[in-house]
C-alpha cells in the first residue's frame, strides 16, 4: 500500500515537472486574440507578456480574430495612417 502511494507520488511529480518545462517553450502571440474591426487593420497598446508589453500592428480577420501581426519595439507609437496602414 505504501509502494503504490509513493509510485503515484513519484509519478505525478514526473508529470508536473514535464509540464513545466514544456512551458517555458510556450510562445504567446496575438494571433486568434478577438478583435473588433473586420478585415481591417488596427493597433494595440501591448499585450502582457508579448513583445515586452509593446505596442503591435495586426490584421483583423473576417471572423473577428487577428489573423496577422507585426510587433513594434515602443510603446504608445503605432498607429493607423490616413492610408489605412498600421505603421510603428
Amino acid at each position: 500500500m505504501i509502494f503504490t502511494s509513493l509510485t503515484t507520488m513519484v509519478i505525478s511529480f514526473a508529470a508536473m515537472a514535464g509540464v513545466a518545462i514544456a512551458s517555458d517553450n510556450l510562445v504567446l502571440t496575438p494571433i486568434g486574440l478577438p478583435c473588433d474591426t473586420p478585415n481591417q487593420v488596427g493597433c494595440s497598446m501591448g499585450i502582457k507578456f508579448f513583445n515586452n508589453d509593446d505596442d503591435f500592428a495586426y490584421l483583423c480577420g473576417p471572423k473577428n480574430t487577428i489573423v496577422d501581426y507585426q510587433a513594434c519595439s515602443c510603446k504608445k507609437c503605432c498607429y493607423v495612417d490616413s492610408m489605412g496602414s498600421a505603421q510603428c
